[in-house]
């Protein structure tokens, strides 16, 4: 069998979302984002979402909305890169707290020595989707006065204590990329209760301006040309195309995470007894919405290829990313002793909601063959 590592769960839902944004002939920005931000603000339990490009844009012009443009953001080792790239793309330090050896999300006892006199914010990661301890984390931020962004990416439709991560922090930035809980092929969102952060958001996204082509068309008897560059932005926002996928995957959403939640309750059945292996820690805090399964295990790379060997795909998300090349030209210098042994030994392994008892039951029984 061949066994991939993530599905998008695509169909006629999507391509006949499609055909209505095709037959409008409006393919940019217009009133199906507007409606996708609408319905995933109320989802998320937030008064406003912006929709944009990526996850990574979402970071990039939340920190920036913020008015962060110098000093220091706190944020974990053991993530994607974009979290600490988006922090520099505003010209500030990534300053890195360790993370909890068994939920890999940041460790708020860390975070509390790593403050210091230039600490703007913290970057809170939800880390495969398990929800980072936020009463913490927030207690934290009053104390000394920080912004408090979530990212997201891992975790759309995970709950902390019943309620929405996304709707804790300053801001909570999305993913909607291929292989997460739900896709526009590419895209994010920002969350945020703070509705001058939504409007400035809004100019970030589209080149700085006040009004975007499509608030300059609707409702008018004609096309308006007129609009104004505020200020210095990007060309972020998310497109009608992206939406209309993004609104039937949205109608999905429900289903696919009940099965993902099934299909990991089935996993940590199966493997709780292997002596070598370490099946995810879940705390009572948080509650659905994973992205990931991530398992620990003894000789990690020789069970990789093992598993190879078998047609199953498995990965390795997230090795410290002051690891790569270019933060150590920047000359970060962590002290993150948890994160340094976790990564030699975490592995994701197949987790979609189209996965078949047939494609589950092969990926366990060739785990419990291997031999470390």
């Amino acid at each position: 069998m061949k066994i991939p590592l993530f599905k998008p769960y695509l169909g006629k839902e999507e391509l006949g979302e499609l055909a209505k944004v095709f037959k409008s002939a409006w393919v940019g920005m217009g009133p199906r984002t507007a409606e996708f931000e609408k319905r995933f603000a109320e989802f998320i339990g937030t008064k406003e979402a912006v929709g944009v490009t990526s996850c990574t844009a979402a970071l990039h012009i939340a920190i920036q909305g913020l008015g962060i443009r110098s000093g220091e953001v706190i944020v974990p080792p053991i993530t994607h890169a974009a979290t600490a790239s988006a922090v520099m793309f505003n010209g500030a330090t990534p300053v890195f707290a360790d993370v909890e050896e068994d939920t890999l999300c940041i460790a708020p006892k860390d975070i509390e020595k790593k403050i210091t006199k230039k600490t703007k914010a913290i970057i809170a990661v939800h880390l495969g989707g398990h929800a980072c301890d936020m009463d913490k984390i927030l207690k934290i931020a009053r104390k000394h006065k920080l912004f408090v962004i979530e990212d997201c990416a891992n975790a759309t439709g995970t709950l902390y204590k019943g309620k929405m991560v996304g709707s804790f922090g300053d801001a909570g930035c999305f993913s909607f990329e291929a292989k997460k809980n739900m896709t526009t092929g590419d895209g994010g969102m920002v969350t945020t209760n703070g509705s001058k952060l939504a409007e400035r958001l809004r100019r970030l996204r589209f080149y700085g301006t006040n009004l975007d082509t499509w608030r300059r068309f609707k409702g008018q008897a004609h096309y308006s040309w007129r609009y104004d560059i505020a200020e210095l932005g990007w060309k972020y926002n998310m497109n009608d195309v992206q939406a209309a996928i993004g609104l039937a995957q949205f109608r999905k959403l429900p289903w696919m995470l009940r099965q993902k939640d099934k299909l990991r309750k089935m996993y940590n059945k199966e493997l709780s007894n292997i002596s070598w292996l370490k099946i995810p820690t879940e705390k009572p805090y948080t509650k659905t919405g994973w992205w990931l399964y991530i398992v620990q295990v003894e000789e990690r790379d020789k069970f990789i290829d093992y598993m190879a060997s078998r047609g199953i795909t498995t990965g390795v998300h997230f090795e410290p990313i002051y690891h790569h090349t270019y933060l150590k030209k920047v000359g970060v210098k962590p002290n993150t002793p948890v994160a340094e042994w976790v990564w030699q030994h975490i592995v994701s392994l197949p987790y979609y909601p189209t996965m078949t008892k047939k494609e589950f039951q092969y990926v366990v029984d060739m785990i419990k063959k291997f031999r470390p």
